[in-house]
This record gives C-alpha cells, structure tokens and sequence, in this order.
C-alpha cells in the first residue's frame, strides 16, 4: 500500500472512531448532583443520569428530606435497553440520609454485568405509593470503586 493509500485509510478509521465516540451514550463511572423534588418513577423528575459500571456500584445520599410522607425512599437500580425492556437490579430503602446532612445512606450492587447505561429512579418516597410525596437530597451520588470505605 502506497504511503497516500495509508494515510487515507488511517483518516477513515480514525473519523470512524470519533463518529461511534460521538454517538456513543456519554455515560460515565462516579459523578455525583442533587435531588430536588422527584417523586416515584422514571422520567426527568425521578431518574438519574447514566453510568457504565463492571461489576459494582454504589449509589449513595445524603442530606434528604421528604414532603408529604415518611422519611425513607427507595431507590431501584436499572440498565437501560433501547432494544428490549430495562433490566432491574433490586431496590434498596434509604433512611438514614435523613437524619442530618452528614449522615448517608448507601445502595451496594454486586455481580453487575458490563453496561454503560445503569440509572437509578425512586420508588415509594415517604412510604408512600402512586407518587404521592416529594425527595430532596443535598447528595446524590454514584461510585463505582470497591476501595472507598
């Protein structure tokens, strides 16, 4: 192959790989926000952003208050599937997180399967049902590391 042949094809592949890059979710490990006024279910008032993840995750809040109900929330771990219907991962109950703004609750998940697009969403904030209570939490977190203790 000629040297002009090589550059030509170097410049696909390279377009190629910024084009699937680009195209790509944007998912990422750890990050961490807030929570302001979400209620049971998906949707942009109840569902976090996506993360990729290898095996573990951790999601983890602190600083959280409820209107109209009890202090405890859960919190469902979920991958998205454009394909086929999302994959759940269990739900665990928060309540610590509402004891003061230094105290966390914390949701592990072990033996995930690789994926770039885990969220979590909440499911009977204030114990309640059908979306009858508001969350908010000054942390709100994702990690995907083992070695935080």
């Amino acid at each position: 192959m000629s040297g002009r042949s090589s550059k030509r094809v170097s410049t696909v592949v390279a377009m190629a790989s910024a084009f699937v890059l680009a195209m790509s979710s944007g998912a990422w490990a750890n990050w961490s926000s807030t929570i302001n006024s979400w209620t049971d279910g998906g949707g942009s008032n109840g569902q976090s952003r996506y993360w990729a993840d290898q095996s573990y995750s951790e999601i983890i809040f602190k600083g959280c208050t409820v209107q109209g109900g009890k202090d405890t929330t859960g919190v469902e771990l979920w991958d998205y599937d454009a394909l086929s219907s999302n994959d759940f991962y269990g739900e665990k109950t928060f309540t610590n997180c509402f004891n003061g703004s230094t105290y966390a609750s914390r949701g592990e998940y072990t033996g995930l399967p690789e994926e770039s697009d885990y969220f979590f969403q909440l499911d009977n904030v204030g114990g309640g049902s059908n979306a009858c209570c508001l969350l908010w939490a000054t942390y709100a977190g994702v990690d995907t590391t083992l070695e935080d203790a």
